[in-house]
């Protein structure tokens, strides 16, 4: 990570870590201040420890050996400033105010304690085992805690379904274990996986203006800027685990209570959803085992198309992930904040179906344009 060439000058050399180390800092402190600089600088020491390191020839994109505990800092980085807010401030946090809320980061703290152990000791479980876990953990939270489950979304077979109590349980249960697991397949690209959390978390933000998204929406501000100008860091199933975790259990929740609409958080956090259920379909129909990794994901081909267009590895891994999110979740924060479509609107339906099909017609082309190399 820190064998990058160097710049001399005279009296004085200049790394290239040292040059992303600066334009980093001038871009936390334009967004954020020194409070910004300050956890850029935390960041880097996260990325020089020893533990956490990934094998570059283990993702798809990734080339070179970067740390997998970037989930670990935006985590650290968070609690420190909820724990600011509560000492400092008539703050109360909301796991102290609402039992829900504790129960609900019980379960999501016990879910990244599973992604830290395979981050600092990758295949300590199996995929499998791994899997039963979180069905174990969120079944658990979701079963005492029925309240978070919707009863409703407007889709009539789903309707039918979340109308009866075990059936809803079964599903919903499903449904947050798949989808977490979709968001850790995502997070190979630099700016992928933190671009859609940023995007859920703006909204979140200016919906609630609760202290909770706004401090997740500057952690993860920090992290987008430092992922995608070093690529020394990705989040690891740590912070996908978490990250994902949040998403889903929070996005449940404003459905629920009719702030959004089911087609609204579908729209927003699409692309894993879509390349989950696109690598479910191509490892059944090649006789794989669904549970195997692959390096033939959207963000994989995008990325052998552009690798060969762009010198700098490091752009074209943070230019795949910036063009999968902007296009997908970015998009649904530009309608958004135009007031096009109100996020409880059943509207957002055809914003979906638009995304499902660029996905399917681009999934198809750059494959053809591989196949054609």
């Amino acid at each position: 990570m820190l064998t990058e060439e160097a710049t001399t000058m005279p009296g004085f050399r200049v790394t290239k870590p040292m040059i992303k180390v600066l334009i980093m800092c001038l871009f936390a402190f334009v967004t954020y201040g020194l409070g910004g600089v300050g956890v850029i600088l935390l960041m880097v020491f996260f990325s020089y420890l020893r533990i956490g390191k990934d094998d570059p020839n283990k993702h798809g994109i990734s080339t070179i050996r970067s740390s997998r505990l970037g989930g670990v800092a935006v985590l650290f980085v968070a609690a420190m400033y909820i724990f600011g807010l509560w000492a400092f401030s008539p703050y109360t946090p909301g796991v102290i105010r609402e039992p829900i809320n504790m129960y609900m980061w019980i379960s999501l703290f016990f879910a990244t304690l599973l992604g830290f152990c395979d981050d600092i000791r990758p295949d300590f479980l199996s995929p499998r085992l791994r899997m039963a876990f979180k069905f174990l953990i969120f079944g658990t939270f979701l079963w005492f805690w029925p309240q978070i489950i919707p009863t409703a979304v407007g889709i009539p077979l789903i309707d039918d379904v979340l109308g009866v109590p075990f059936l809803a349980w079964c599903l919903v249960t499903v449904f947050v274990v798949a989808f977490i697991n979709a968001f850790n397949m995502s997070d190979g690209a630099n700016g992928l996986v933190p671009g859609i959390g940023l995007a859920f978390f703006t909204i979140m933000f200016l919906e609630h203006g609760r202290p909770i998204e706004g401090v997740f929406l500057f952690a993860l501000t920090m992290f987008l800027i430092f992922n995608v100008i070093s690529g020394w860091f990705f989040l690891g199933d740590t912070g996908s685990y978490a990250l994902g975790g949040m998403i889903v259990m929070l996005g449940l929740r404003s459905i629920s209570d009719g702030d959004f609409s089911v087609w609204f958080m579908v729209a927003l956090v699409a692309y894993p959803c879509l390349d989950f259920a696109m690598s479910l379909v191509r490892r059944l129909i090649a006789g794989k085992s669904p549970f195997v990794a692959d390096s033939e994901h959207f963000h994989n081909r995008l990325h052998g198309y552009l690798i060969g267009r762009v010198k700098s590895k490091v752009l074209a891994n943070s230019l795949t992930g910036l063009l999968v999110s902007g296009f997908s979740a970015g998009v649904v924060v530009c309608i958004y904040l135009l007031g096009i479509l109100a996020p409880s609107d059943n509207g957002w339906m055809v914003i979906f179906f638009a995304e499902a099909s660029v996905y399917v017609f681009c999934f198809w082309l750059l494959g053809r344009v591989a196949v054609a190399r």
